[in-house]
């Protein structure tokens, strides 16, 4: 019941002056704003960074134990996989090469760094639905598939568009979705047989192998199989595995997720130190009302409360125009670096959560000014 009493007090102390509660609200904005971009930037490295493992359309992947992050070269000899196909459990193998070019750009003749993926055209294990589609085009020399969502200084791209990728002239035959990352500009997909003209990696070396079981075989069953008859000279994990070990690779070991995560505490600390400054000028204008009910001898967790319900109400004030406003700049930065920052709705969650937390940390410094108040100074 008192809590009823005091959201409509602690919502008057606030309304009182509508200029500073409109500032107020724009300066816990701005802390939402900052914690926003951070979490964006966090979360769109990992997310940029880790893109190829949700396309896997197998159970197994098989690499090189040294090969701890798909950007890396690595390779193992293409015997393991023969080897690993008369396994008892794996029902097909395919090979998945990836390897770093230059795309030149058809306008200015500019060149960017991309990722080449070389995929075996009948059964791809890679659930792009342009690989199936342009199948036939694809084991014509020359060709490849286009990241339509490369970033923009690759050039305008569209289908039939002639470029260079490397040293090989390259024909543009269909486009797909995936997007670039911090390393990348963009990607192309060719057949494995184009993939070895292009690069010159000889057909004995492979990258990844994607490994699919048999319909109703256990998979870890199959992979501790696979691992009891090989040398111990390969990696076996799940395309979940792989994901998360991109994750924690981007995370852990990249500069970029341990600058975005500090920027992240940093809002934070802003937000709270801008709040307790909003709350402290509240109670401080307000010390004669808190004076008052001290007096007529509400007890202190009753005064507390409406400190407390200030600091909710600053919260939800300030986070739904600061909401509004990172989804406007997250567009803004997807559309100049083509890097996604999904605004997921437990990222917008944790953002509330930390918002409200940020402001009930200053409530609590903030209280004690009303506290130490003796209500006989102030008659």
């Amino acid at each position: 019941m008192g809590l009823f009493r005091q959201i409509p007090i602690a919502w008057r102390m606030l309304a009182d002056k509508p200029t500073r509660l409109a500032f107020s609200m724009l300066g816990v904005a701005f802390s939402v704003v900052i914690m926003f971009m951070e979490l964006g930037f966090f979360n769109g490295t990992n997310d940029s960074s880790a893109n190829l493992p949700p396309y896997f359309d197998c159970d197994l992947i098989v690499s090189n134990p040294q090969k701890n992050h798909l950007k890396t070269g690595e390779e193992f000899p293409s015997l393991r996989l023969r080897q690993i196909a008369s396994v008892p459990g794996v029902a097909a193998v395919a090979k998945f090469n990836t390897q770093a070019g230059y795309w030149w750009n058809p306008q200015d003749r500019t060149r960017n760094r991309v990722l080449i993926l070389g995929v075996d055209l009948v059964d791809p294990m890679f659930s792009v639905p342009a690989i199936r589609e342009y199948r036939d085009a694809l084991q014509l020399p020359e060709t490849v598939l286009y990241d339509r969502l490369s970033r923009h200084d690759l050039g305008r791209i569209e289908i039939g568009t002639r470029s260079q990728l490397a040293a090989t002239p390259a024909r543009v035959v269909g486009l797909f979705d995936l997007g670039p990352n911090f390393t990348y500009e963009g990607h192309l997909i060719v057949g494995l047989e184009n993939f070895r003209e292009i690069t010159g990696q000889p057909d004995d070396n492979v990258d990844l192998g994607l490994i699919r079981v048999a319909p109703g075989t256990d998979v870890e069953t199959v992979r501790r199989a696979i691992l009891d008859c090989l040398p111990k000279d390969i990696l076996l994990l799940t395309p979940r595995e792989i994901l998360t070990r991109e994750v924690v690779v981007t995370t852990k070991r990249s500069p970029a997720g341990v600058v975005f995560g500090i920027g992240l505490l940093v809002g934070f600390a802003i937000g709270t130190i801008i709040c307790y400054q909003i709350l402290f000028n509240e109670v401080n204008d307000h010390l004669p009302q808190f004076a008052t009910m001290k007096a007529m001898g509400h007890p202190p967790s009753f005064i507390s409360g409406i400190v407390r319900n200030e600091a909710l109400l600053l919260s939800i004030a300030g986070y739904l125009p600061g909401l509004i406003a990172s989804f406007g700049i997250y567009r803004i930065i997807e559309h100049f670096t083509q890097i996604r920052m999904f605004l997921t709705v437990p990222r917008a969650l944790l953002v509330m959560v930390l918002t409200s937390g940020m402001c009930l940390l200053a409530a609590r410094f903030a209280v004690k000014r009303v506290h130490s108040t003796d209500p006989a100074d102030l008659f």
